[in-house]
């Protein structure tokens, strides 16, 4: 089984809580965040999926600070596309409805996790109330992969790993999106030090909303800044270069993951 892991997180919040001395004021910001950013998301899901025969399920994973993880199964390519599409229209309406007149930006980054290759899902004991009660926790180096990925994430856009970006560009609803491949980095303790091509995510048509002192701030966001969507074939040219660095140099095998049910 392959699971879609959503991030979401709050850009500039450390400086916007240090604002405020008795807390009230900032707690009802993120409190808000957390209650109805779920909600939102769940709307655009059951709207991306207003025509199909099933809506897939997005389930809040965990809470961590100010970021919030989801987490959902899809069952094809055109599925994980529209759970995209769904994640960034959230991102996009509630800074618009909730963050306008703030000094806070949302930024996402989705990534893959093979649980029928290394990683593993975990019942966790816990206590409830005197009841024992098991948590879902997951584990796995595609995991540690994706929360090293959202280091390059930024606002006004998703941050996609390659095995998402892989999947994307096979589906048949790929020209709702365009893909931007903005350079590459290195990542700790991935791809041995290859430099991570650096994948943003936008909804076809639309511009990076970037503000002035966030491209002043940010080179990757100044390059991305007018930048045309990056044709297919260049992103899959990078991802296949990494792919042949991983055999070739460290025998490791890097397929595309195949979403849906396992095959016999």
């Amino acid at each position: 089984m392959v699971r879609l892991f959503l991030s979401v997180d709050m850009a500039g919040s450390t400086q916007f809580k240090a604002r405020f001395t008795d807390g009230g004021s900032w707690l009802d910001t993120f409190r808000t965040f957390f209650t109805n950013f779920p909600l939102m998301l769940a709307g655009q899901v059951g709207f991306a999926f207003l025509e199909e025969g099933e809506t897939p399920s997005v389930e809040v994973w965990k809470v961590m600070g100010d970021e919030v993880i989801f987490v959902a199964t899809p069952a094809s390519a055109e599925e994980l596309v529209n759970l995209l599409l769904a994640l960034l229209r959230t991102m996009n309406a509630y800074e618009e409805r909730y963050l306008e007149d703030l000094p806070l930006r949302l930024k996402g980054t989705a990534w893959l996790a093979d649980f029928a290759g290394p990683n593993i899902e975990l019942e966790i004991p816990e206590l409830s109330g005197g009841e024992s009660v098991r948590a879902i926790d997951f584990i796995g180096p595609d995991l540690d992969l994706g929360f090293r990925v959202t280091k390059f994430a930024r606002p006004a856009c998703l941050t996609l790993s390659l095995d998402v970006a892989d999947l994307v560009l096979t589906a048949g609803n790929a020209g709702q999106v365009a893909l931007h491949l903005i350079g590459a980095e290195e990542l700790k303790g991935v791809m041995f030090g290859r430099p991570y091509p650096i994948l943003w995510m936008l909804e076809a048509g639309e511009d990076f909303n970037f503000m002035p002192w966030e491209v002043e701030q940010c080179p990757h966001m100044a390059r991305a800044t007018g930048m045309p969507p990056t044709p297919a074939s260049d992103i899959e040219r990078a991802i296949a270069n990494i792919r042949l660095y991983l055999r070739k140099m460290h025998g490791v095998q890097r397929p595309r993951l195949e979403l849906g049910p396992p095959t016999a």
